[in-house]
Parts: C-alpha cells; sequence; structure tokens
C-alpha cells in the first residue's frame, strides 16, 4: 500500500512535467508541486529513518501556512483575504506557543486548529464563488478540487487523531491505514486539479497564481 501512496505523491509532479507548458505560469501548481516532493521525502526518510518528532511538528505548521497561502489566492474579496492573513500569523504564533508547552499533545492540538481554520477559508472560498458572476462552473477551476483535496485530507487526519488517543497498539496500523487512505484521496483531487487546468489553458493564461 504504501507504494502506491508514493505514486500517488508523486502524480501531481509528474502531471505538471506533462502538462508543463501550460501550467509553468501558475505558481500555486507549482506551489503543490513544491508540496508534495517535500512531503514525498519526509515520508520516505519517515520510513527508513527515525526523523525527530520537533521536525515533524514544524511541519505540520508550515503545511498549514501552506495550504492558507493557497486559500488567500482563492479569494477575491480584500477583507477575506486580510482575514486570512491575520487569523493565519496568529495560528502560527499559537501553535508555536503550544509546541512549546504542550509537547506531549502538540499533534491533536494542530490537527484540531488547523482542520478547523481551514475548513473556516474554504468555506469562504466557496461563498465566494457561489456568488461570482463568473460563467464557469466552480468545479471547472482547478482550485476547488485543491480546496476540496485540503478539506478532505484534514478532516481525516483530525479523525485519526481523535481516535488514537487511548488506543492500543494492534489498532493502531487499521487506523493509519484510514490516514494513508485520505492522504490518496488528497494526491488524486490534487491530480484532478493539474489535469483541469492544463486542459483549460485559456481559463488561466493570464493568472499567474
Amino acid at each position: 500500500m504504501f507504494v502506491f501512496y508514493l505514486l500517488f505523491q508523486f502524480s501531481p509532479i509528474a502531471l505538471y512535467l506533462v502538462f508543463y507548458k501550460k501550467l509553468k505560469k501558475i505558481s500555486l501548481l507549482k506551489g503543490i508541486c513544491f508540496y508534495a516532493a517535500i512531503t514525498l521525502i519526509a515520508d520516505f526518510l519517515l520510513r527508513v529513518r527515525n526523523i525527530s518528532a520537533l521536525i515533524i511538528s514544524f511541519f505540520a505548521i508550515a503545511e498549514f501556512l501552506f495550504f492558507s497561502y493557497f486559500l488567500f489566492h482563492c479569494l477575491e474579496i480584500k477583507k477575506n483575504r486580510t482575514f486570512i492573513v491575520l487569523t493565519s500569523t496568529l495560528i502560527c504564533f499559537i501553535e508555536i506557543f503550544l509546541l512549546i508547552k504542550i509537547k506531549a499533545n502538540f499533534d491533536f492540538w494542530v490537527a484540531l486548529i488547523n482542520t478547523f481554520i481551514i475548513v473556516s477559508y474554504s468555506i469562504l472560498y466557496f461563498y465566494e464563488q457561489v456568488n461570482s458572476t463568473q460563467e464557469t462552473l466552480i468545479y471547472e477551476s482547478y482550485k476547488f478540487w485543491v480546496v476540496a483535496g485540503c478539506i478532505i485530507y484534514l478532516s481525516g487526519t483530525l479523525f485519526v487523531f481523535l481516535y488514537t488517543s487511548g488506543t492500543k497498539d494492534k489498532d493502531l496500523n487499521f487506523l493509519w491505514g484510514i490516514n494513508v487512505a485520505f492522504e490518496m484521496i488528497k494526491y488524486i483531487l490534487f491530480s484532478i486539479a493539474f489535469i483541469i487546468a492544463g486542459n483549460y489553458k485559456t481559463k488561466y493564461k493570464t493568472r499567474v497564481y
């Protein structure tokens, strides 16, 4: 299963290379490739050697900032963008404080906070799209599929952290299998985003993000 997981992780990078001429000006998709590459390397190192829990924790914070950055560029209304900047900055400081003060439960609190905040940002995105005057359907935008992938992934991660507390070791493999499944769904939706963006060049050719 891990091999398939790695293949799904690599799929956004592969699709970016396939559609390179069409996607090279869309910096948000470059960011997705960079994110996929970093997580691919991190997961590989996690399998072959022990990685400091501190590094994993900082990666969780960086992942939250990346999703926030992506959603910031998905929004058009200035006050919504300002809300993301202010909230993300505050949350970042809170999570660093939790990392220092509450190391034992840090992963749980980060999963809970990040999921709540990113879902809130996503609601702003969907609200803007529903009230948009654009003629294109919401699912025809690559951004929709990336946002959907983030929501499903974070919700699934939160589910795992909620149920791993107090769980016996023999049950952990099943729960982490669920986590990997959500990760794979995330990358499937990211891949759909690349395919849609690659096939609708004219809709994004004037955008650089």
